[in-house]
């Protein structure tokens, strides 16, 4: 009789600083593959509203969602200023929803929801850097008021660029007003953070300049006995074009969070599949799966996450072999919003209603005409979206 072992799954949660996406991009790309993070809260990316899209075009696999700063007027910079991004892996086994109350610009927020698990709210937050106590204040208080109420209905976990430091040896090298501020709310939900209570891996800092833990992801009581690890990662561990350092946790769920199915890079290519090759992938699958079972009945017992990973394996083996691939090229589409989408959009339906009138040349055939002018306005927004 097989003894069938379940263990927890995790998530994988990493909170950074980017200092500018424009610059950090290969940087955040390579932190998101090798660290294999599930959900990656993104601090000061800089970006203006415009070019928010450019964000999911990263990494495949992710989703984003993400907000801009609010800019003065006469501001005239190609980058924008502050902001902030989750993104989230596409495969995760959990329903994902931008919470649409939150009142900031500096503050995003998703749940993660599931039949097994319920609900798990994660805040993104970049808290403002400038010397006002009173703004500091002001988005303290948000993030105080959405505590309060998600709580209610799941964990909550709070990651991002706190500027300011919960930690004593950062007196004199942090905003004191600010800390205490910060220090006052994590003690009123008994929020706790790395060199607190959780003893992590790591530096005890996460802004290089001057060595001062700035960059948190905070968690309750319930978050904290689930940890697999907290780490802070080292300068040097990864290529950086920030001074901030990466903050990464993993901690146990009660349920699988992704989908199998939908954690390859590349995909099959139907449309260049042959039947041929539909034969060979079935009967590579037989054979290997065939060899599995085998190998399960040799054992006294199972350890279900193996035995499911090595099938997973048999499926991408099998397909890597036989099944030809399409790739995405993450460097296609670099900016992709809503205006290049529509202006996309106009210029296909206007070219077939060209090559449906036989393609006519010439400024006097009104289908050729708007066709041209269709393309020449999406290249138009193009080149705007990418200034």
């Amino acid at each position: 009789m097989l003894l069938i072992l379940l263990f927890m799954s995790s998530i994988k949660l990493v909170a950074w600083n980017v200092r500018g996406i424009m610059s950090s991009t290969i940087c955040l790309s390579k932190l998101l593959k090798d660290s294999d993070c599930d959900i990656c809260v993104i601090s000061e990316h800089k970006l203006k509203e415009r070019s928010l899209d450019y964000l999911s075009t990263i990494k495949k696999r992710y989703n984003c969602i993400s907000k801009a700063d609010a800019l003065p007027r006469g501001y005239n910079a190609y980058h924008g200023k502050g902001g902030i991004a989750i993104l989230y892996k596409t495969s995760l086994q959990f329903s994902v929803n931008e919470l649409c109350d939150i009142n900031s610009s500096r503050i995003a927020g998703i749940e993660l929801k599931n039949q097994s698990y319920g609900s798990l709210f994660i805040f993104g937050a970049y808290l403002p850097s400038d010397d006002s106590i009173e703004n500091y204040k002001s988005e303290i208080n948000t993030l105080d008021t959405l505590y309060s109420y998600y709580s209610t209905y799941g964990n909550c976990i709070i990651a991002g660029d706190l500027n300011a430091s919960c930690l004593g040896k950062d007196i004199s090298t942090s905003n004191s007003s600010k800390s205490k501020e910060l220090l006052k709310f994590v003690s009123r939900h008994h929020l706790l953070y790395a060199w607190g209570k959780i003893h992590n891996k790591g530096p005890n800092y996460t802004y290089i300049t001057k060595q001062t833990m700035l960059d948190y992801i905070l968690c309750n009581q319930s978050i904290y006995r689930k940890l697999r690890y907290y780490e802070i990662l080292d300068e040097g561990a990864i290529s950086s074009t920030s001074d901030h350092l990466p903050v990464v946790v993993e901690f146990a769920i009660d349920s699988n969070p992704h989908r199998v199915l939908n954690s390859c890079d590349k995909l099959p290519a139907w449309h260049k599949v042959t039947g041929a090759q539909i034969n060979e992938y079935q009967k590579l699958l037989n054979d290997l799966v065939d060899m599995l079972i085998d190998k399960m009945r040799s054992y006294s017992y199972v350890d279900i996450d193996a035995i499911n990973d090595e099938f997973v394996d048999i499926l991408h083996t099998a397909a890597d072999i036989a099944i030809p691939k399409c790739e995405f090229n993450p460097h296609t589409k670099p900016y992709w919003n809503a205006d290049v989408k529509r202006a996309h959009d106009n210029e296909r339906s206007k070219r077939r209603c060209w090559v449906l009138e036989g393609r006519p040349r010439g400024m006097h055939f009104d289908s050729y005409r708007m066709y041209k002018r269709a393309k020449a306005e999406f290249r138009h927004v193009q080149q705007a979206a990418n200034e």
